[in-house]
């Protein structure tokens, strides 16, 4: 069967959960025309996408209650509502596994990008392994840097900053390519910061493959080949990260710990989803209000984190960041009213 067969397959398992919270075995052998053991694999497969555990009991594959209110805490919605808005239910599925792209067709991809990649629900994908045709910008620069990424290749390119109007040059470990809130990066480890860093693919050009082909002896091939096993540990590592903080922002240094306070027209979303990084209700208060625990890189991070949710919060602690948000405000209300 093909991979496009394959994917339609896992999406209707996916809903059959979310939807009835138990997949009909026979039913679903039938009309997808399958044998028991492709429906095993794709068993296997949707509960390691998606994190849970099935049990199979009277021709059924049904869910515990928690994974059910695991799965369903995405949405806002009743059964009713998602079966109406089957693009929020299917935007939803594409972040559950964008970290598997491969499974992925680029056609269905190419299409939905446009269209969703904005919405609420799917502001992430990570491309680690698969090629797209949808990223805005140069092809040819794209295409080696799909391709730098899928081999873990070093790279060398320019790379331009609008703000002060400088190119300078970049040497790193090609690792993935991340779409965050409407711009596409390359994640990537400088060599010469040492450290990971990313950078918007619209800025990157005179793109240079740095591959190593040939080796003078078994010692320099089992060092090479060593050196990309611990590449594609990384990576893993990486797109674990990512999917945890839904963030592009990267910091060697230690991550400070927040808590923020948000009025009641607002703790319902908070409730329902983990919007920010190590997110953690402390208390739920008898006005309907929360507070928050989370974690942060830097107060510019805080600082775009909280910009939606203006009016609705309170930063609690750290002070620091309370008086930097402060001062950030009256500075953008001055040169407004100028």
């Amino acid at each position: 069967m093909s991979d496009k067969k394959k994917f339609e397959r896992l999406f209707e398992l996916y809903s059959s959960l979310i939807l009835d919270g138990f997949i009909d075995k026979n039913k679903f052998m039938d009309s997808n025309n399958m044998s028991l053991r492709t429906l095993q694999r794709d068993i296997e497969e949707i509960q390691k996408y998606l994190q849970i555990e099935l049990i199979l009991e009277n021709d059924r594959y049904t869910l515990k209650k928690e994974y059910l209110k695991k799965l369903k805490k995405w949405f806002n919605f009743d059964n009713d509502n998602l079966k109406k808005n089957v693009d929020i239910l299917f935007s939803v599925f594409m972040k559950k596994v964008s970290s598997n792209l491969s499974l992925i067709p680029h056609s269905t991809v190419s299409k939905l990008l446009p269209q969703n990649v904005d919405n609420e629900y799917y502001d992430i994908i990570v491309i680690s392994n698969n090629e797209i045709n949808n990223i805005a910008g140069d092809s040819e620069n794209i295409e080696k840097l799909l391709s730098c990424v899928k081999d873990l290749n070093d790279i060398s390119f320019d790379y331009y900053i609008q703000s002060s109007n400088i190119n300078y040059k970049v040497k790193a470990i090609a690792y993935l390519i991340y779409y965050f809130q409407g711009i596409w990066y390359l994640v990537a480890y400088d060599h010469k910061h040492k450290k990971i860093k990313t950078y918007s693919i619209s800025n990157i050009s005179k793109i240079e493959i740095i591959q190593k082909l040939k080796f003078n002896n078994n010692k320099e091939k089992e060092e090479y080949q060593k050196e990309h096993k611990n590449r594609i540990e990384s990576r893993e590592k990486l797109i674990k990260l990512i999917e945890k903080k839904r963030s592009i922002y990267w910091s060697d240094n230690k991550l400070t710990k927040t808590t923020i306070h948000f009025n009641s027209e607002v703790a319902h979303y908070f409730k329902n989803r983990d919007y920010g990084f190590n997110q953690k209700i402390k208390k739920e208060l008898e006005d309907c209000s929360i507070i928050v625990n989370f974690d942060f890189s830097s107060f510019t991070e805080l600082r775009i984190f909280l910009s939606p949710w203006l009016g609705s919060f309170k930063i609690i602690s750290p002070e620091k960041f309370n008086k930097e948000f402060i001062e950030h405000l009256n500075k953008s209300l001055s040169i407004m009213n100028e």
